[in-house]
């Protein structure tokens, strides 16, 4: 193994050194945006038979923590909380996916979009008591690509997500969750692989979506203004979902 990939290892692994059950979102729109996100059939939580009705989308409420929160089981690793602060939307158990409150977080392009079915939101409001006794999770990198281009085309992630470098001369490191099953080599050890990529230019910083063209080049886009039939048939869009800590909520 180069020099080079042993040191981009251990770059990626120092990021996840303290990395428990939580993946803390910026805001309630990204948290929403990765929601909606996960009903298409081939996200992350799909693949762990987790996408449930298209036409009723959960938004669970921790009213003591004050998040919102999905939880995905993993098979190896145990439970991944991924949230975000904010106040209750809402004090009504069903919302209609004309309510004036998605108004506030999503553009009428992005809404129509998400909202291709008949989908009505739940908002259950409970507590999540599996993973009051965090634990390590061991992140093992499976695939490093050596280019984003490489990354999207192959990989096809609906979801990526960033930890954004607090210095400039630092990288981005852009990455997706492996859900192949893992067997840890100690019987206390939970293990979850991620496929990676080192972004130095910081092609994604305030991006929300990558666009894959036709001919297989990328656009970065802030929103999505406007799309054609055409572009949902050619193109291909994955979420980047910009993390702001993996700190316990």
């Amino acid at each position: 193994m180069s020099e080079t990939i042993k040191d981009n290892i251990s770059e990626v692994k120092e990021k996840f050194a303290n990395f428990t059950n939580y993946i803390e979102l910026d805001d309630f729109r990204q948290f929403l945006l990765f929601t909606l996100t996960s009903q298409v059939p081939t996200n992350i939580m799909a693949q762990l038979g987790l996408g449930g009705n298209r036409e009723i989308i959960n938004l669970p409420y921790d009213p003591l923590k004050k998040i919102y929160y999905q939880k995905i089981n993993l098979i190896s690793a145990g439970s991944l909380i991924i949230y975000a602060r904010n106040d209750i939307i809402s004090e009504n158990f069903l919302l209609e996916k004309d309510e004036p409150i998605f108004k506030e977080y999503l553009n009428q392009n992005e809404q129509s979009l998400a909202f291709r079915g008949k989908e009505k939101f739940l908002l259950p409001q409970l507590s999540d008591c599996g993973a009051i006794d965090d634990s390590k999770i061991t992140i093992k990198i499976d695939d490093m690509f050596h280019s984003l281009q490489s990354f999207v085309s192959y990989s096809q992630p609906n979801v990526m997500f960033v930890i954004d470098a607090k210095d400039d001369n630092e990288a981005d490191i852009i990455f997706t969750f492996n859900m192949m099953p893992q067997f840890p080599s100690k019987s206390d050890e939970k293990v979850l692989k991620i496929d990676t990529y080192l972004d130095k230019e910081h092609k994604t910083k305030g991006i929300t979506y990558l666009k894959r063209e036709e001919d297989y080049s990328l656009k970065f886009l802030k929103d999505i203004k406007e799309i054609s039939h055409s572009d949902l048939y050619k193109s291909f869009f994955s979420l980047i979902i910009h993390i702001k800590s993996f700190d316990s909520p």
